[in-house]
């Protein structure tokens, strides 16, 4: 019983060690597809907030206005896309073990040991790809504030 226990024993730690140790089971097509759903739903915000903003400086009345409302929904509809999707992304590099926090040549057996030094292409894309999706974040909060005074004059 004692040489049993100690060959599944003797099994289970090398499963952990040859599973733990490679990363190539990272689906970067997905975290692929997600960047892009955030970047178009970051262009579709910008360009309805634009429309937006060009039909409130021409209309007469834009109070309550008709086609001031129909591009502050679709402004909405798209910034909400955004969060859902940027949300979905995070998730998808969190899910696949490509976070920051992972990726230190130090962080030991589980957490992608020194494959994941500052040299390796999975650090340099996680690098890449957090770096892109962030400067939309950046660009969405500019637009969310200009969108704010044209929101409120609509509605307001």
């Amino acid at each position: 019983m004692k040489k049993l226990n100690g060959l599944f024993a003797g099994v289970f730690a090398l499963v952990l060690l040859l599973s733990a140790c490679d990363n190539s089971n990272v689906d970067y097509s997905q975290i692929t597809a997600e960047k892009t759903k955030v970047s178009s739903s970051l262009v579709l915000t910008k360009a309805y907030n634009d429309t937006l903003k060009m039909v409130y400086d021409t209309v007469k009345v834009r109070k309550n206005n008709v086609y001031c409302l129909k591009y502050d929904k679709l402004y909405h509809k798209n910034d909400s896309l955004f969060t859902m999707n940027y949300n979905m992304f995070g998730s998808m590099m969190y899910d696949n073990g490509v976070m920051m926090s992972n990726f230190t040549a130090g962080s030991g057996m589980m957490q992608g040991g020194t494959m994941m030094g500052s040299g390796s292409k999975y650090y340099n894309t996680m690098m890449a790809d957090t770096a892109t999706v962030g400067g939309y974040y950046r660009a969405i909060c500019v637009t969310r504030a200009a969108h704010l005074a044209y929101h409120n004059a609509i509605y307001n």
